[in-house]
């Protein structure tokens, strides 16, 4: 039987918001009453896997860490840069229409990624890249992995990031991947081990959903796993429930909230189930695992 008071508690807390706590409450109790074996966990990489701030300080994205190599070129840098300074305020502005974003987010993607197809990356150079840079993975990921892995419980990580970077940090902090798909923009290298393009389609934060609905192989052989826990940081990463909703008793959706606090809260309030403040690591995300034993 689920220990209602050890749940009112984790949601009580104080990195924590529900819209609805009796709703989150009767999911828990649906998902811990059908079991692990019917469970799957879908989640974003970059600032949701990935710290946003470490003590004080901004980390990297998955494409940050490239644009902010210092092997790159001074040209490059100061192209993503601005590309950077110019977009991301737009991506966290909560005034402008879903689809504009999408189109703008769109552009962001498409320029940043020619811009590190034209620097002539090399296997190399992503890989110094990812060992120098400042992608943080939250604290007790690596539990919360390991907790999935004896549960047999398969975790997609599903990201616009650049698939390449995230291998390597995950490989890096010694995480398993033994039950882990990913989905991400994965650079392809010619015979010379130089970058020619990513493969197609690019992932941006506004098509998952269409992505996803590409990986039926995936989706139809976990489809006996009804309930669904989804982990993102912007209001798009719920797209990735796209494939899974119509096969799903419950899907709870869980937000990390890391900028624009206060414009913001409302709004993920109004789309996820839950909403983590203040940049946590993953003690909340364990806790409510460990709810469903």
């Amino acid at each position: 039987m689920l220990d209602r008071g050890a749940v009112s508690k984790l949601l009580s807390g104080e990195n924590i918001k529900c819209r609805d706590v009796e709703d989150v409450t009767n999911k828990i109790c649906n998902m811990k009453q059908d079991g692990y074996s019917t469970l799957q966990v879908l989640a974003d990489f970059d600032y949701t896997i990935s710290h946003c701030r470490f003590e004080k300080e901004r980390m990297s994205s998955s494409f940050g860490a490239l644009e902010r190599y210092s092997g790159m070129s001074e040209e490059f840098r100061t192209k993503t840069r601005a590309l950077y300074d110019h977009f991301y305020p737009l991506e966290v502005d909560p005034t402008i229409p879903a689809e504009e974003k999408i189109g703008l987010m769109t552009e962001w993607f498409t320029n940043s990624a020619g811009c590190i197809i034209s620097e002539g990356v090399t296997k190399e150079t992503v890989a110094s890249a990812a060992d120098s840079s400042k992608v943080k993975l939250r604290g007790k990921f690596d539990v919360f992995v390991e907790s999935l892995q004896r549960e047999e419980v398969p975790l997609l990580v599903f990201s616009a990031g650049v698939g390449q970077i995230i291998e390597r940090v995950l490989s890096n902090a010694e995480i398993s991947t033994k039950n882990v798909k990913m989905i991400a923009n994965m650079l392809e290298f010619n015979s010379e081990d130089t970058a020619v393009q990513f493969r197609p389609p690019l992932i941006t934060t506004g098509n998952k959903s269409k992505v996803a609905a590409e990986e039926k192989e995936y989706f139809n052989s976990n489809i006996n796993r009804v309930n669904s826990i989804l982990l993102g940081d912007n209001i798009e990463d719920i797209q990735m429930a796209a494939c899974v909703r119509n096969y799903s008793r419950n899907v709870l959706t869980i937000g990390f909230l890391n900028d624009r606090v206060e414009d913001r809260l409302d709004l993920y309030k109004s789309k996820f189930d839950m909403v983590m403040l203040n940049d946590p690591d993953f003690t909340d995300i364990l806790h409510l695992f460990e709810c469903l034993q």
